[in-house]
């Protein structure tokens, strides 16, 4: 008589269990497990980060807080047990090959958001992922799609390399992942993420901490390289490079309001800044003078020597206010005064253009902009 098979589960569905406990240990304390009810979408997993942080109890006590994000990272998990993969033979080898549905793949590939095919190898006790995007790219380029409508059979190998470990470590910089809304409103063809018109509005004025790390997120995302530095009192002075063209224009030139929707809304004429450049940033958020020390400073950097750079006036403050008035005419009475050089000013107009138009430096910062003009595109 035969016997029937008994109720159970085989090697491959434990060593999935035991894995899957190893994999949520990782990730305790950075973040929310998410699962689909039925697995439809070739993924088994995702996790939504949160990092910590403070937060003020009602005594007004900071206390530890675990803030959310809005990024998201998924992972495809598959496991090789011992029997199948010694720790000698994983010693021997720079990269282990995993079987995927090229539907799959291609599902992947095509996420907004993350995903990561991540192998468990039991006789090194290991977690080893590749970005399924990074993979692609990597051995495909621009053919990926044109080479699956011809592979032969329904899988391809996707090979991991032994040296991408999944660690705490490496979890923690998926946070540098983005999740972003691109189905609102387009700026000039382009998804920013947010619905605020970057040519009608306006930030309200920031702490100095706060504008420096906007001004500095700006200036990276266009690949400036700062050469020197140097401070005295509320103003420092940069020379650097502008390896890519920063380009603006301002709300304060620019038609708000709407007329006749056959007539067109002015806007402001683009500003631009590239190449070697010597920046002024005043941090005061105000100011009805500059102090001698300060002037010596802007005089020092505008000697016939520095004849040729690009200068730039960045404020805390509106540019068409005392604040800017007080720089132009200080401008106006430096060394290099009679050898017409090009000065730009950067107010808070063009800084909120600028945070507004570079995706990345806005949602970095949203939960921190304040805005004292805010309109929407619609």
């Amino acid at each position: 008589m035969e016997t029937a098979d008994m109720v159970g589960m085989g090697p491959a569905d434990e060593l999935e269990e035991r894995y899957m406990a190893k994999f949520a240990a990782l990730v305790a304390g950075r973040g929310v497990a998410i699962e689909y009810a039925k697995d439809r979408f070739g993924v088994d997993t995702g996790l939504q980060f949160y990092v910590e942080g403070t937060k003020a109890d009602s005594k007004g006590h900071e206390r530890k807080y675990f803030h959310a994000t809005s990024v998201r990272v998924w992972f495809q998990f598959k496991g090789i047990q011992a029997d199948t993969l010694s720790s000698d033979d994983f010693a021997q080898q720079n990269s282990v090959a995993v079987q995927v549905e090229i539907e799959h793949l291609k599902f992947w590939y095509a996420s907004p958001e993350p995903v990561y095919v991540t192998l468990y190898v039991e006789s090194v006790d290991q977690f080893l992922a590749i970005d399924a995007r990074d993979f692609v790219d990597q051995r495909w380029g621009q053919d990926f799609y044109s080479e699956m409508e011809t592979y032969a059979g329904d899988k391809v190998t996707v090979t991991i390399p032994t040296r991408s470990v999944l660690t705490a470590d490496r979890v923690d910089s998926m946070l540098s992942h983005r999740s972003m809304r691109i189905d609102g409103p387009a700026f000039r063809g382009r998804p920013l993420g947010h619905r605020i018109d970057p040519l009608r509005s306006e930030l309200s004025t920031p702490s100095d901490e706060f504008w420096t790390a906007l001004l500095a997120g700006v200036l990276e995302a266009h690949e400036y390289e700062l050469l020197s530095s140097e401070r005295v009192g509320d103003v420092e002075v940069q020379q650097g490079r502008l390896h890519q063209t920063l380009l603006w224009q301002s709300s304060t030139f620019t038609e708000i309001g709407c007329g006749d929707p056959n007539d067109i809304r002015v806007e402001a004429e683009p500003e631009s800044l590239f190449g070697e450049v010597l920046l002024f940033l005043d941090h005061a958020d105000a100011r009805e003078h500059l102090t001698e020390d300060e002037r010596g400073l802007i005089d020092k950097h505008t000697e016939q020597t520095n004849l040729g750079l690009a200068y730039a006036v960045f404020l805390r403050g509106p540019d068409l206010s005392a604040h800017g008035g007080l720089w132009r005419g200080t401008l106006n009475e430096t060394p290099l005064a009679g050898h017409d050089p090009r000065w730009t000013s950067l107010g808070l107009e063009a800084l909120s253009y600028l945070v507004l138009t570079c995706t990345l430096v806005y949602l970095d910062h949203a939960p921190q902009l304040r805005w004292q003009v805010a309109n929407y595109i619609h």
